[in-house]
């Protein structure tokens, strides 16, 4: 069952920007950000710790699952890397939505300077591989077909999807 547009996404005040948004995959690069929104908002280096991008089967880019403590060993795993996306207007940010779709849930967490902010949460854990996604490799074999592939999303999306 396809949740709406509203239902995946924290509310996010009309008279201006948003929660901070964590990114963690395809949407770290300005590349992609600029083909869907028009423009690259500040972008600042974060992490969120007990998060990881994992690799999805047989998709090019990854889902935000939580990390799972194996054998009840808490052990000191590396958070998951990404950026923060300031100053999103509510436009802008129900374009993001729609192009992540239905497969993930803009979701809370912490990022590890304490700041809150919202991400995009992969839901079906089950997809999720043990490996996780690797921001280089997709760089330099995948980075300039995907970002073709956005612009003609873009070029499809109505205003009456948002």
């Amino acid at each position: 069952m396809s949740r709406s547009a509203d239902e995946r996404r924290l509310p996010v005040p009309p008279d201006g920007p948003g929660p901070l948004l964590f990114v963690y995959g395809t949407l770290m690069f300005p590349e992609v950000v600029s083909m869907l929104i028009g423009r690259v908002p500040p972008m600042e280096s974060a992490a969120a710790p007990g998060w990881r991008a994992a690799c999805l089967r047989g998709r090019l880019y990854p889902g935000l699952v939580r990390r799972v403590v194996v054998d009840q060993v808490a052990r000191e795993e590396a958070p998951a890397t990404g950026r923060v996306l300031v100053g999103l207007d509510p436009t802008e940010r129900a374009v993001l939505d729609a192009f992540e779709g239905s497969a993930y849930a803009a979701g809370p967490l912490v990022l590890a300077d304490g700041r809150p902010a919202v991400a995009y949460l992969w839901l079906d854990a089950a997809e999720a591989t043990a490996e996780d996604w690797d921001a280089s490799a997709f760089a330099g074999q995948h980075l300039g077909d995907y970002v073709l592939r956005c612009a003609a999303w873009r070029a499809q999306l109505t205003d009456s999807e948002l």
